[in-house]
C-alpha cells in the first residue's frame, strides 16, 4: 500500500485476486481459524468479486483490484498462488518476479525493481554527436 501511494502517479498498480489460498472447503490455514476467517472457494465470478472486496476492505488497500477468471487463467499463467509480486515494464515484460508468498512476498525487492525502471525512464536518450 505504501509503495502504491508513493508511485501511483508514475506506475499502474493492481491487486489481481486469484483463487482463495486458504478456503474453509480446502486447505485451511490455522491462523485463519484462530482469527475466525472463514472463506469458501468461489463458485462464481460474483463470489470471487465479493471476497476480493472484503479482502481489500479488511486489508485497507486502496489500489484497484482485478479479478482472475474462474479458470484461474492469470493465476496459472503467472504461477501466482498463493500470492506473488510482479513488476512489469512498459513493453509488458516481467522486470521482477517475486518468489511465492508469503515468504517470497518481499515488497522491498519489488520496490527496488520499480525504482530502477522509473530511473531508467528518466534518463534522456543519448543525442548523436555533432560533427
Amino acid at each position: 500500500e505504501q509503495l502504491y501511494r508513493e508511485f501511483k502517479d508514475k506506475a499502474a498498480f493492481f491487486v489481481v485476486y486469484i483463487r482463495e489460498a486458504h478456503p474453509i472447503d480446502g486447505r485451511i490455514a490455522p491462523e485463519n481459524q484462530r482469527q475466525g476467517i472463514e472463506i469458501e472457494s468461489a463458485k462464481s465470478e460474483e463470489d470471487r468479486k465479493e471476497v476480493a472486496k472484503t479482502c481489500g476492505k479488511e486489508l485497507k488497500l486502496s489500489m484497484p483490484f482485478l479479478l482472475d477468471d474462474m479458470k484461474d487463467t492469470a493465476g496459472l499463467a503467472y504461477d501466482g498462488w498463493p500470492d506473488r509480486l510482479f513488476v512489469i515494464d512498459l513493453e509488458g515484460r516481467i522486470a521482477y518476479r517475486g518468489a511465492p508468498g508469503p515468504k517470497g512476498f518481499k515488497v522491498d525487492e519489488a520496490d527496488a525493481a520499480l525504482r530502477k525502471l522509473l530511473d531508467a525512464a528518466k534518463e534522456p536518450e543519448e543525442e548523436p554527436e555533432e560533427e
